[in-house]
């Protein structure tokens, strides 16, 4: 692992963070020494500061797919019209993005474009969406909103990312409890016992 230490060090990643990857993720420093500076210096040229977090997570990310894994979802973001900024962008918002199987992204993209009419780059701003159950949180989620905004009682254009992100309990107080008496069905579109029709 030496070799890797010294190219972080180098690249001025601090030693906490350093130490930090040396207990939780050191499998990422015994990568070919070669392979990993690369990734170093990509990450780097990407943007990423070093004494950020989220310099060391990229790495950790890069570091665990080849780069035929990487190049190929890179291709599955482009097919589903992200330009180059976007999943840059995304990637530096939350690298865990490019994590998340083609299968999972393909079928999570095109609920949130056919279902909830979102648009590619409003999704390329919040990638951490895709990475959520579309069966036990997204689908139920996305259920009580579109019975909301059908009544009036919410906003068409609210935003999906916080509503997503938001605790079970924060969600449930916010959407489903605060409206039972005005829609009574919202307990069970949220359980999945009521089918949305339209």
């Amino acid at each position: 692992m030496a070799p890797n230490v010294a190219v972080l060090q180098n690249h001025g990643v601090p030693n906490s963070m350093i130490l930090k990857m040396i207990s939780g993720h050191s499998r990422t420093l015994k990568l070919n020494n070669s392979r990993f500076s690369e990734i170093v210096a990509m990450v780097k040229e990407m943007g990423f500061n070093p004494v950020k977090a989220h310099f060391i997570l990229a790495v950790r990310v890069m570091s665990g797919m080849t780069k035929l894994n990487w190049e190929g979802k890179l291709e599955v973001y482009r097919s589903l019209g992200w330009s180059e900024t976007e999943i840059l962008s995304a990637f530096k918002w939350f690298p865990n993005h490019m994590l998340i199987s083609e299968k999972k992204i393909m079928r999570g993209m095109d609920y949130f474009v056919t279902k909830m009419n979102c648009k590619p780059p409003f999704i390329s701003k919040y990638p951490n969406i895709l990475a959520f159950s579309l069966e036990k949180r997204i689908v139920p989620r996305c259920s009580v909103l579109q019975v909301l905004m059908s009544k009036g009682l919410i906003k068409k254009d609210l935003c999906l990312s916080p509503v997503l992100t938001a605790s079970e309990k924060k969600f449930l107080e916010k959407f489903v409890i605060k409206n039972q008496e005005r829609v009574p069905e919202i307990l069970s579109v949220y359980q999945g016992k009521m089918e949305l029709l339209g």
